[in-house]
């Protein structure tokens, strides 16, 4: 029976923000690090899918942390795949202090896509490569949640430039958390504990895209939204501040 895949991770001062803790941007950042890891050990990385012609897109995730690491902390992340079917796999994650405290946890969605015609691409092309790999173990929390249209304030606008482009030629999802966090108030994300994060990607954000990003307050925290000029939803997302 396959087991869980499991990494040692520090947080180095590059990870840290001015509270001396880990940015949530990092966070992120780390989890889907040990993803792609992962997917590579496994035999299904980034560089396997190439040569198909393909890639890994993320369509959905959520990360509850209960706490965040200070700088220099070390923490262990244990990451599995719990389904996979025709159009979506769910990978999941744990993250555990020196203590055996798990203090975050984390469920993304990933598909695939033609890397030539950006569309969408039959996993079932890939099944063969998950046999064995699946964990009999449930998602460590509640899976990510599917986020309503957001209408409210036009918070920011975004130029896609070079930094904001990862090897799938979008904009990387770190990007889009710094952007939402750069629209909230320093003291919000200084007085931050602990939090809760859903992120819902419907169409790409490409080099030289000029984007809009409306945000919506309310009691459960705040929802956002990425559009095009064309005033297309890319992305929207739900942050909780705890």
């Amino acid at each position: 029976m396959a087991e869980k895949s499991i990494f040692r991770y520090k947080v180095d001062p590059r990870y840290v923000d001015f509270t001396q803790r880990v940015s949530v941007s990092s966070l992120c950042d780390m989890i889907l690090n040990a993803a792609g890891e992962d997917a590579y050990n496994l035999g299904f990385g980034i560089d396997v899918l190439g040569e198909k012609n393909l890639a890994w897109v993320l369509s959905r995730m959520c990360v509850e942390a209960d706490a965040l690491p200070a700088e220099y902390d070390e923490f262990t992340l244990h990451t599995w795949i719990s389904d996979f079917n025709r159009l979506a796999s769910t990978r999941n994650f744990t993250l555990t202090d020196d203590s055996g405290r798990i203090f975050c946890r984390a469920v993304s969605q990933w598909c695939m896509i033609d890397f030539t015609a950006r569309t969408p691409a039959d996993m079932n092309t890939i099944a063969g490569m998950h046999e064995g790999v699946i964990v009999d173990a449930p998602s460590p929390c509640e899976r990510p949640r599917r986020i309503r249209a957001v209408e409210g304030i036009a918070a920011a606008q975004h130029r896609v430039a070079y930094s904001d482009i990862d090897f799938n030629r979008h904009m990387n999802t770190m990007r889009y958390i710094d952007l939402m966090c750069d629209a909230m108030p320093i003291e919000t994300l200084e007085r931050m504990e602990a939090f809760r994060l859903d992120l819902n990607f419907m169409h790409e954000a490409r080099y030289g895209d000029v984007l809009t990003l409306r945000m919506e307050e309310s009691d459960g925290g705040r929802s956002f939204e990425y559009r095009n000029a064309a005033g297309e939803a890319l992305c929207r997302a739900v942050f909780e501040i705890r």
